[in-house]
């Protein structure tokens, strides 16, 4: 099966969901993130803002800021592959704004990220980046929603911090349990992820 035909496939199983198990699905993904020894060590969450077909990890987001770790979401830089983070200091749902595509993002005025600086705070081991997907393998593979954002973003990160020494980054998959398969279609430059929650 081809990506774009997985994708087609993964959309039609998502929206056959039903919201209720949904919507318990995302709890319970979230507490196991936040009960984690992951999750107590990290200083700093790369998050995301959920679309309607993904997890909802605002708990995760909301119980990091509660903590005082570094929150980040990411912004889509316009015309590009590329995303950039900013750091939230509130209710996610107060510090966002939809853009065109009918994604949330940070609002303009948020700090915006500097990987370098950020990497001079803490080390690699005390990240945790939270990602979304359309379908994972059961190997940690990832399909994407094709625009390649994340691969990106997780490819510039794993370099940054190899460069560092041999801590790295906990790269954590997050999605309903409909969208883990035996394995994903993957190209040379997708990027796995550590674990597939």
């Amino acid at each position: 099966m081809t990506k774009s035909e997985l994708r087609k496939e993964i959309k039609a199983t998502l929206a056959s969901l039903d919201p209720v198990g949904k919507a318990f699905e995302s709890m319970s993904k979230c507490s196991a993130v936040i009960q984690s020894d992951i999750f107590r060590q990290t200083k700093c969450i790369f998050g995301f803002m959920p679309m309607k077909d993904e997890v909802d990890v605002l708990p995760v987001l909301r119980t990091g800021l509660q903590q005082g770790k570094m929150v980040l979401i990411p912004k889509i830089i316009e015309g590009t592959n590329d995303m950039e983070f900013y750091f939230l200091s509130d209710e996610p749902n107060s510090q966002i704004e939809v853009n065109g595509w009918g994604i949330a993002e940070p609002k303009a005025g948020l700090k915006k990220c500097n990987i370098d600086e950020l990497l001079s705070e803490v080390k690699a081991d005390e990240i945790l980046v939270l990602v979304p997907g359309l379908a994972f393998g059961k190997d940690n593979t990832r399909l994407g929603r094709g625009k390649g954002f994340y691969d990106k973003f997780l490819s510039e990160l794993k370099k940054k911090t190899a460069v560092l020494g041999k801590s790295k980054p906990w790269i954590c998959g997050i999605c309903y349990n409909a969208q883990v398969l035996d394995s994903v279609p993957v190209e040379e430059n997708d990027i796995k992820v550590d674990v597939v929650l």
